[in-house]
């Protein structure tokens, strides 16, 4: 009855918990508060349609478009730099917000609005119903509704336009972008409508989104060997528009504009803030643009920030287009028009009347927000070029004071192009939209308080079946206890959370020190016990992570890529260790097991190896061209589903032969299936981090044959070691180091369960690697002590003979194992002459049977230990979740609530459902389970 209470706690606590982090995140992440519209009309501050310089626009969005691609040297648009040096092209930076992920990009070029971390999950989700976005307004809607209504909106591209906007787009034909391994096709079948399109004039909006590039990043970074070709390709989409409005008649008045929806970081993922990832390009083409710019130096110099000539935020899109199109603001929008474009308008004055239009909209905006008389009154005390001022708002009334003064002036003069009133319209504008685009809180109370409430009936339920256990407060827990404590206090600074990998870094070596402490303690020699920091410490130079960089991490990464020869022997390596240990587990005798798991680890190196050279071709330039030819030949999919059935009769047989073989043995039978799943995380690993399993895997033997571990520091080892190895991978909790390389390997299409369930595991592979080791170290704990089922418990407490290696002092898991394996093999179970020669060594006192550790209570059960190592686990996930939760609410007015804690509370959904409920719990039980149990 004890136990069964004991599994229901549990089970409820894992439920419970996320559970509570998902209702949290419901009323955490939730759509921008509705904007009342102004209720004053500018009527007589609209722009004549007639003094518009163009009358249809051709859009071009290329996914992924950093500025350094365009306007940098070793760039492949080469026309394009062409046009800005002629003076045809007026280039930008253009800023995007934060999250920089496509649908939010759209949106905010679109509407001119910033958006929230909601469309995140709806980027996933790829759900047309969740998209929609039904009355909205922005510059499409516009367009179609005020200008040519004979006219046609034309749209191709990827089908995420289409999601938002079905009622937009008259002529459409979407291509599904999120497939990511096909970078040539996708932009294609968008590149076979252009010559069609720029032959009608029955359009006024050509809007086309190509994913292509942003694929190439995805799968091989930004200097992958395919971007240079992408760049051109899409070049020579830009060379073909252009010279269409050169020598169509109907399209002389024609606009192109060239934008990117966000750039990318030095991994070719986006998602965050980093410089590279905000920083896109915005370039508007025309010949007429010569009449008022004598071109610019294109390519520019690099710059570390990727900001090169003028830069824009990237909602100024909406009001640009607005007035050189000639249609009406959409009334949310936060952009301001660029001064730029002030001369190009038929009727000089009517760009200046377009700005002060645009100041009025944004005026009236912020009038929805603020009581704008108080904010008047306030700014009589501020100086008089408003460069002090008591608050925000008395600051803008201010400026707007400037302006208004200013226009006066404009309209007793009559100046053409009076710098005053432009630069007092700019002044204001700018701060206008600072202020408004502050990230607004839309969170609901009441789900945080349920979220919050339900992680803490969980600690409390996890309190309570640790009461009814024999868990002592030995220096496992003890250590456990102060490590959740320090991790919870650093979630409330935001320094901390962004860098979260040097808590764990530092604990984790601690950690090993410890334990390389407790083993000379033991007897073992000091240049032995250091072995597990020194590889601790070597995982953590493999892969960068935050925003701090390590030098010996540039140096390992440039050396490996310089000499990719290197790489592959050290990766192929590790696929040789695994089909020898998987070998010594199969038990199908030692011709057949050996042929089985050397195939399958073959497979798995032909398979990396073909991704490699259809992703990254450069990491195998030194393979002949017949190979490399070969291996783009060969039906990936098809291979990987053909591994994937073989690893699954595998691990059938394994089971099998367990249950009804008397020659079968747990420990075989728990290190085959890990070694089947550590043959799929490598699978799912990007080459470079194939070399961390070896790694893991020394940690891993050292901790079976030398370390004198509790069963509690077995629990908080696999934690740490979890923990630190999501980092070492290359994980961080920005949203953009989130890797979806992987998560299409052998799923064609767009399966968004299989992809995202993937993903994620490509992302989790060091924490599934180190939770399922621990599975390792329990079993081999308790088969140390012969403690494997309640049969065996009931014999200990009746004072049955004991078959348990030990000494006086109770570290019954120190020497006896280190001297089993000192002259054997670091990998795979111990030979059966070694179990015999256990089996009949010496029967300790009933004292030695029920001692563990130094003096603490013993495990009679293999359910005890197993309850402790998932209660350890859960009640982690738990705390840390409930700090970070906590720290969402403590800081809810702080800037850091949307750049920091959302992107990190991202990833408090994605430990909570995936590592903690189906990793921790759910498949560590059934391999518990089905081995042990």
């Amino acid at each position: 009855m004890v136990l069964l209470r004991q599994k229901m706690l549990l089970l409820a606590a894992n439920l419970l918990v996320p559970i509570g982090a998902l209702v949290f995140m419901t009323g955490y992440f939730r759509g921008r508060p509705s904007t009342p519209a102004p209720a004053e009309v500018i009527a007589d501050r609209r722009l004549a349609a007639d003094s518009a310089p163009f009358d249809k626009v051709v859009f071009m969005v290329i996914d992924a478009l950093r500025s350094d691609f365009v306007y940098a040297e070793n760039s492949g648009f080469t026309f394009t730099q062409e046009l800005i040096s002629s003076g045809a092209a007026v280039p930008f930076t253009a800023r995007a917000a934060s999250p920089t992920l496509t649908m939010s990009r759209i949106k905010a070029m679109t509407q001119g609005t910033s958006q929230s971390f909601l469309d995140l999950w709806l980027n996933i989700a790829n759900s047309p119903n969740a998209a929609r976005q039904s009355n909205v307004d922005t510059w499409l809607s516009r367009l179609k509704g005020e200008k040519d209504p004979d006219k046609k909106m034309v749209y191709y591209g990827t089908k995420t336009w289409l999601m938002l906007y079905p009622e937009i787009f008259d002529r459409h034909d979407g291509v599904d972008s999120y497939y990511v391994p096909d970078f040539t096709i996708v932009d294609q079948n968008i590149t076979r409508h252009v010559p069609e399109e720029m032959q009608k004039d029955d359009w006024k909006a050509l809007v086309m989104h190509f994913p292509g590039l942003d694929h190439v990043a995805h799968q091989g970074g930004p200097y992958s060997a395919h971007m240079l070709p992408k760049q051109k390709q899409l070049d020579g989409v830009v060379r073909q528009i252009y010279n269409a409005i050169e020598q169509q008649p109907h399209m002389k008045d024609t606009l192109f504009v060239l934008a990117g929806d966000h750039g990318m970081n030095e991994k070719g993922n986006h998602g965050g803030s980093a410089p590279g990832e905000i920083a896109s390009v915005l370039t508007f083409i025309s010949p007429k643009f010569r009449s008022v710019s004598k071109g610019l130096k294109c390519p520019a110099k690099a710059t570390p920030n990727y900001e090169y000539y003028s830069v824009v935020e990237q909602v100024d899109i909406v009001p640009i287009l607005s007035g050189l199109l000639g249609f009406s603001i959409p009334v949310n929008s936060l952009g301001m028009f660029a001064s730029d474009f002030v001369r190009l308008f038929r009727v000089p004055q009517d760009g200046l009347r377009f700005m002060l239009g645009n100041a009025w909209q944004m005026l009236n905006l912020f009038k929805t927000k603020i009581d704008f008389s108080s904010a008047m009154e306030k700014s009589s005390l501020c100086e008089a070029d408003c460069s002090w001022c008591p608050s925000d708002e008395s600051e803008i009334a201010c400026l707007w004071g400037n302006v208004s003064r200013a226009n006066d002036d404009w309209e007793r003069s009559k100046e053409s192009n009076p710098p005053g009133l432009i630069k007092s319209i700019d002044h204001f504008s700018r701060a206008v939209q600072r202020y408004l685009s502050v990230p607004l809180n839309n969170l609901h109370t009441m789900r945080l308080m349920v979220g919050i409430a339900s992680l803490v009936v969980a600690m409390v339920l996890l309190l309570v079946g640790a009461s009814f256990s024999r868990i002592p407060m030995d220096s496992g827990v003890l250590a456990f206890g102060l490590l959740v404590s320090l991790h919870a206090a650093t979630m409330f600074v935001s320094k901390l959370v962004e860098e979260e990998h040097h808590y764990w870094y530092w604990a984790s070596i601690a950690w090993m020190v410890y334990i390389g402490i407790k083993s000379i303690m033991g007897g073992q020699p000091w240049l032995w016990a250091a072995i597990p920091t020194v590889l601790q410490y070597l995982t953590q130079c493999w892969n960068q992570s935050g925003d701090t960089t390590y030098p010996m991490v540039d140096l390992i990464h440039d050396f490996l890529f310089r000499y990719p020869i290197l790489l592959w022997t050290l990766a192929l390596a590790a696929y040789v260790s695994s089909a020898n240990s998987l070998a010594n587990t199969l038990g199908m005798g030692t011709l057949i097991s050996r042929l089985i798991s050397s195939v399958l680890c073959v497979m798995a190196a032909i398979f990396k190896l073909c991704v490699s050279q259809r992703d990254n071709p450069e990491l195998l330039v030194f393979a002949p061209q017949w190979l490399r030819t070969s291996m783009l030949e060969v039906d990936q999919t098809q291979l990987l589903r053909i591994m994937w059935t073989c690893m699954l009769g595998c691990a059938v047989c394994l089971v099998v032969r367990l249950k009804l073989s008397t020659q079968a043995s747990k420990r075989d039978a728990m290190t085959g299936a890990l070694e089947l799943a550590n043959l799929y995380l490598m699978l799912q690993s990007r080459p470079k981090n194939l070399v961390l399993y070896p790694i893991f895997d020394l940690q891993l033997q050292w901790f079976l044959h030398s370390a004198t571990l509790t069963s509690s520091e077995i629990s908080l080892t696999s934690l740490v070691l979890a923990q630190s190895s999501f980092y070492a991978t290359g994980g961080s909790n920005s949203v953009a180091s989130l890797d979806i390389t992987n998560g299409f390997n052998g799923i064609q299409g767009y399966n968004v369960t299989a992809v995202f369930l993937q993903t994620v595991l490509s992302n989790w592979v060091g924490p599934v690697w180190w939770t399922l080791g621990g599975l390792r170290l329990l079993l081999a704990w308790l088969e140390d002590r012969d403690v494997i089922s309640p049969q065996k418990a009931t014999e200990y407490q009746n004072g049955s003979t004991a078959k348990v290696t030990g000494n006086g002092n109770g570290h019954t898991n120190g020497h006896s194992i280190a001297h089993q394996n000192r002259n054997g093999t670091m990998r795979g179970s111990r030979s059966a002459d070694i179990d015999k020669a256990q089996a009949t060594q010496a029967t300790p006192t009933a004292a030695a049977v029920t001692s563990r550790g130094a003096n603490s209570g013993t495990r009679a059960r293999s359910g005890d230990v197993f309850f402790e190592y998932l209660t350890l686990h859960t009640f982690y996930t738990a705390s840390s979740s409930l700090a970070v939760m906590l720290a969402c609410v403590w800081l809810r007015d702080d800037a850091s609530l949307w750049t920091v804690l959302a992107p990190k509370y991202v990833y408090v959904g994605l430990w909570t459902v995936f590592q903690q409920l189906l990793i921790n719990f759910g498949l560590c039980t059934f391999i518990w389970c089905l081995v042990v149990s």
